[in-house]
């Protein structure tokens, strides 16, 4: 049975953002990852020379460029090599879920379903940028298609942070969610924690001077409101979490969303995105278990 909502002036979250100022020492990192991903004019030697900068992100990328995922034609032993083979968004997405990964400590929250998590991430990812190639405005903010996509890879940090820092109520939401498969996620979690995922990213992102652009995404994606700036990626990424969640549930078409009609991406566009996802399911989970897991 579903607990009554905590009254927000005293939910966990803000109780322990209170007590608590440390954040996780993610932005510099991050930060430079980011400039140098979202970066399309870098070439392959720029983009290895920024990934030797992080050994763990090295390491990880020549595994997976030798690993039976990637069946490379003969072995890969360098980091320009792993980057070529395994494209820039793989390159991406891996970088930025290693990275973000070791500055926080899920194993606290059993609930918490590493493979799930990543899984959503890289294919939010992807579906945001299959949205946004189909739109015709796209001068909202520079690089539109790559912030997009970062702010798909991104959309669910919150999780990361709440499995953390209040990992019993994080995980009594999960495991509400178990038992209550009406429940979404943020609804469970604003049981427990008095707020959600959403909300608890777009905060992360701001103490950690992430882009504007990325706060608000995250923050308002499931916002249907919303209507102030960047709200076009924050629909967008919404868009892409609702596909990517109706995979989990067995669909077999993308969940209607007429507030895409307004961007010109008619349910015929979007049925056929969704397809295209759904085609990436089973290889990025397995793209996950060789890199999380």
């Amino acid at each position: 049975m579903a607990t009554e909502n905590i009254d927000n002036t005293t939910s966990p979250f803000n109780h322990y953002t209170k007590k608590n100022t440390n954040l996780p020492s993610l932005s510099k990192n991050i930060n430079r990852l980011l400039r140098a991903l979202n970066d399309t004019n870098s070439n392959h030697q720029q983009l290895t020379e920024i990934i030797m900068m992080f050994p763990e992100i090295s390491t990880r990328l020549i595994f997976l460029a030798n690993s039976a995922w990637a069946s490379p034609a003969r072995p890969v032993t360098s980091i320009e090599q792993a980057c070529f083979i395994l494209g820039h968004s793989i390159v991406k997405s891996i970088s930025f879920g290693i990275s973000i990964s070791s500055c926080f400590d899920t194993r606290k929250c059993p609930g918490f379903k590493v493979d799930r998590f990543w899984t959503t991430a890289i294919l939010v990812s992807k579906g945001t940028g299959l949205l946004a190639s189909r739109l015709s405005d796209k001068m909202e903010c520079y690089d539109f298609e790559q912030t997009l996509q970062s702010a798909g890879l991104l959309h669910n940090i919150g999780l990361l942070w709440l499995a953390d820092s209040l990992p019993k109520e994080t995980n009594k939401a999960l495991q509400e969610l178990a038992t209550e498969p009406a429940l979404t996620v943020n609804e469970a979690l604003i049981q427990y924690t008095g707020t959600d995922y959403c909300e608890v990213g777009g905060w992360l992102c701001t103490q950690l001077s992430f882009p504007e652009v990325l706060s608000v995404a995250i923050k308002y994606q499931l916002d249907n409101n919303y209507q102030e700036s960047y709200w076009k990626i924050a629909l967008l990424v919404g868009a892409a979490a609702s596909m990517v969640a109706a995979l989990y549930d067995r669909s077999d078409q993308a969940p209607e969303n007429t507030r895409l009609n307004k961007l010109g991406v008619d349910h015929l566009t979007q049925d056929i995105i969704f397809k295209e996802l759904a085609d990436n399911f089973g290889k990025t989970q397995d793209l996950v278990k060789n890199m999380f897991v």
